[in-house]
């Protein structure tokens, strides 16, 4: 997360970094026991998607980052704002396969007082 000074209110938080490393354990969803895996990262309204990895056998690797800004003082105010990831399979012909989706408070991380964390 990147920080800026507030004299009354200290430092707050102003854009949240993500980095996707890898998911684990996904369950094939496409021909010969692979998927061809995709994350989407949303936070508010913003959304990313990372790229495709194709004929995963159920572990992933993106290794890509991206970015979100933060409505200001949104995680002092208590305003709901989670980090929500969710992995998804490309299907060629119909519609893209759910595979995983994990939440991640934002709100918890800032009241804890870190202006960094790993997860």
């Amino acid at each position: 997360m990147f920080l800026r000074p507030e004299p009354e209110l200290g430092w707050l938080p102003t854009h949240v970094q993500v980095t996707i490393l890898q998911a684990k354990g996904l369950r094939a969803k496409g021909k010969h026991g692979t998927s061809d895996a995709y994350t989407l990262i949303q936070v508010g309204r913003e959304k990313y998607s990372t790229s495709v990895v194709e004929k995963t056998p159920g572990s992933p690797e993106w290794k890509e980052e991206c970015s979100f800004e933060l409505s200001p003082g949104s995680l002092e105010r208590g305003e709901n704002c989670d980090l929500l990831l969710t992995v998804m399979h490309r299907a060629l012909i119909g519609l893209d396969q759910f595979l995983g989706q994990v939440s991640v408070p934002l709100q918890n991380l800032f009241q804890e007082g870190r202006s960094q964390r790993n997860q």
